[in-house]
């Protein structure tokens, strides 16, 4: 039969507990290692785990498993901000991207939906922001409303859920106005509606963020390079940019990728 924990015993847990499992075998070299050991399990009890910034609050990130958000996600919970990320495919899938973009797992809640389909409101209420990177690339299928309606949509579903801060991810003046704008008509234009909803639903309050070309491309994806000469946003910058708009600290327009690139 073990003896009851006495004064010491107790106080060699609470050191294994600060300490860790380092300080436990330096301790085995002069304690009796199996008393040390036995008491291991009661030590566990004692660990802090951190803890989200008392102030800190949830942020929903739709399209949050993509290139982009999932950098997002990663300076967001650093930040103590609990995260919820959506998009259309599983939550297994979304956090099985999300670990080959940044390169570890994240705790952020995946959910599975369709935001030109789906009702949003329960997702968004209580959130303190809503960053929205949902678009369709330039020659995808149906530009013109998976760049437009969709974000239009998911503006509205944050403005009716009392959501304080919204960001976006647009597209930069200096592409829109260019030759692409005759190769990617419905791009170019989605992406006014999208920026035109957000204006009307948040006004100067929100963030809007124009990017040109984005360095890189997520583990297995190819990327066509950008126009000649122009510098590629970082999409870490993109996303220290978007978390700088969701947690209050930039509002109005970052319109290019020098002016993102400082983030």
């Amino acid at each position: 039969v073990r003896p009851p924990a006495t004064t010491d015993m107790l106080r060699i847990v609470l050191t294994l507990a600060l300490l860790g499992p380092a300080a436990a075998l330096r301790m085995a070299e002069a304690l009796d290692r199996r008393r040390v050991l036995s008491l291991a399990p009661a030590a566990a009890l004692f660990t802090r785990v951190p803890q989200a910034h008392a102030d800190a609050g949830k942020v929903v990130v739709v399209g949050g498993a993509g290139y982009v958000g999932a950098y997002i996600d990663q300076i967001l919970l650093k930040e103590g901000y609990s995260v919820v990320s959506v998009a259309r495919s599983s939550p297994a899938d979304q956090a099985e991207k999300v670990k080959k973009i940044v390169g570890a797992p994240l705790a952020v809640d995946y959910q599975s939906l369709d935001a030109s389909k789906d009702d949003l409101s329960a997702i968004f209420k209580g959130a303190s922001a809503v960053i929205s990177c949902v678009g369709v690339a330039p020659g995808g299928a149906n530009q013109l409303d998976g760049n437009g309606a969709v974000n239009a949509k998911i503006a509205d579903a944050a403005k009716a859920a009392g959501v304080e801060r919204f960001v976006y991810l647009g597209v930069a003046s200096e592409l829109a106005k260019g030759p692409a704008k005759f190769l990617f008509g419905d791009y170019i234009k989605g992406k006014a509606q999208a920026e035109a909803a957000v204006a009307k639903d948040y006004g100067g309050t929100a963030l809007v963020i124009k990017p040109g070309i984005i360095a890189g491309a997520p583990p297995g994806e190819i990327r066509p390079p950008g126009p000649p000469g122009m510098t590629a946003a970082s999409p870490e910058a993109v996303a220290r940019a978007a978390v700088a708009g969701a947690l209050g600290k930039k509002s109005g327009v970052i319109d290019g990728n020098d002016a993102i690139n400082v983030f």
